[in-house]
């Protein structure tokens, strides 16, 4: 049994699958421009002269192990840093120990704006427009005709179009400063 575990071990190791970390929560969809696969067994072997260990079968299971006595948790950030230069780690699932990646974010923009006639139309049908009742960011509604209204949430069309979940206006007075944002 001990040498089934360590033949899987040094399996996985040199088929160059993954670096943990405990410290590096996962991302449910990273938006990534670069992905690779961190080596394990590398980064145990630069950081500690160690080997790579599973010890329970995860994402969050891997150790660098010496003896019984020098263990170490892995940190898969650090390894995606060492071997590709990205600056990011995730799993893809928590529950398979050889779903890491790392991976270097797409810049969001710190501010983008939205679309009120497209969530309008979206959820009302396609006669519907955003219409500005008022002078404020907060006087806009979906319309269709003259007697139908509804209320926006300009928070539900920014995760909608931009995968955002925050919107806010620069300016109350000012109904066109609208924008997403995290």
């Amino acid at each position: 049994m001990k040498h089934a575990i360590r033949t899987a071990t040094t399996a996985f190791t040199s088929a160059a699958t993954l670096a943990l970390s405990l410290s590096t929560s996962a991302m449910a969809s990273p938006l990534p421009i670069v992905q690779e696969t961190p080596d394990l067994g590398k980064y145990c072997q630069r950081h500690y002269g160690a080997e790579a260990r599973l010890t329970q079968y995860s994402a969050l299971g891997w150790q660098c192990y010496k003896n019984a006595a020098q263990t170490w948790g892995i940190l898969v950030s650090q390894a995606c840093k060492d071997q590709f230069g990205l600056p990011k780690a995730a799993y893809r699932a928590k529950g398979d120990p050889y779903s890491w990646y790392c991976y270097k974010p797409l810049p969001t923009p710190k501010r983008v704006g939205v679309d009120l006639t497209r969530y309008c139309v979206k959820h009302f049908g396609h006669g519907a427009r955003a219409k500005l009742v008022g002078s404020t960011a907060l006087d806009w509604v979906c319309a269709h005709g003259q007697h139908n209204r509804w209320g926006i949430s300009v928070s539900t069309a920014c995760r909608e179009q931009h995968g955002l979940p925050k919107a806010s206006y620069v300016k109350r007075s000012d109904p066109y400063s609208w924008h997403c944002h995290r």
